[in-house]
């Protein structure tokens, strides 16, 4: 693990006035003390002082990835896997790339208890989904917006009148096609991101039960940092799904969603 990495606040600092025009915080100063703070309370080994103070620049509209690295790596001090992982895995929305969240992320998930084999997947479908984890949602809306552009251009120049149509299918159906291929990267990111409820379990162990409500039974006890997909909530009750396809019921308040 890239252990206690804290960000230098020059890295962030252009982005400072933009941010807080509008936000809880009063200005790019006030955010730099908080700032200041938070890496002298981490130094100091105040890990729960700190992570609250990176999390305040959160809310008060920073949401950066080498942010939420600090988070990450404050709760993993703190012995929050759960934590944790949440904060990393939020990085890595903003920066799917980033090598110290990656490499983090990997590390401290082997100290989740529950070792869960995730079930097969049909290897081209895993292919798209570890080429689509390379980019953000951001990333591909951009690349399929330029590559959309790049294509119109490039058909109304081999179309212009003159020009033999023998010569320019084969270039066309290959430009619309990786325009079509990105546009379908930015849908499988956007339902990674925005529908697709994934999280992790935030508690040291949780009762995984059959429905949405202590009298139900119990299915299998889930433990701090394992994994899973919200499908629905039902007062406060998740049904998640794991990784190895089993399906249970959780308190909300166990439960942290990405």
């Amino acid at each position: 693990m890239t252990s206690g990495r804290v960000i230098g606040w020059v890295m962030i600092g252009a982005a400072l006035a933009a941010l807080f025009v509008s936000s809880p915080i009063a200005s790019a100063q006030d955010a730099e003390v908080i700032f200041d703070q938070a890496v002298s309370a981490y130094q100091r080994g105040r890990f729960d002082s700190a992570a609250v103070g990176f999390q305040q620049l959160v809310r008060g509209g920073i949401d950066d990835p080498r942010v939420w690295h600090n988070v990450g790596n404050c709760y993993y001090k703190l012995g929050n896997i759960g934590h944790a992982l949440v904060a990393y895995k939020r990085g890595l929305r903003l920066d799917p790339r980033d090598p110290d969240l990656n490499a983090n992320f990997r590390f401290v998930k082997l100290f989740a208890s529950d070792k869960i084999e995730p079930i097969g997947e049909f290897f081209l479908e895993k292919w798209w989904q570890q080429l689509v984890a390379n980019f953000s949602v951001y990333e591909t809306r951009w690349l399929a917006a330029i590559l959309f552009w790049i294509a119109g251009a490039f058909t109304v120049w081999k179309l212009w009148p003159g020009r033999s149509l023998q010569r320019i299918v084969v270039p066309l159906v290959i430009v619309w096609g990786l325009w079509g291929v990105t546009t379908a990267m930015a849908a499988t990111a956007y339902v990674r991101d925005h529908v697709t409820q994934s999280g992790a379990i935030v508690v040291t162990q949780t009762n995984v039960r059959g429905g949405p409500g202590e009298e139900y039974a119990l299915q299998f006890v889930a433990h701090d940092g394992l994994l899973g997909e919200v499908e629905r909530r039902q007062g406060e009750w998740y049904l998640v799904r794991f990784p190895n396809g089993l399906k249970g019921w959780v308190p909300v308040e166990d439960f942290e969603i990405i």
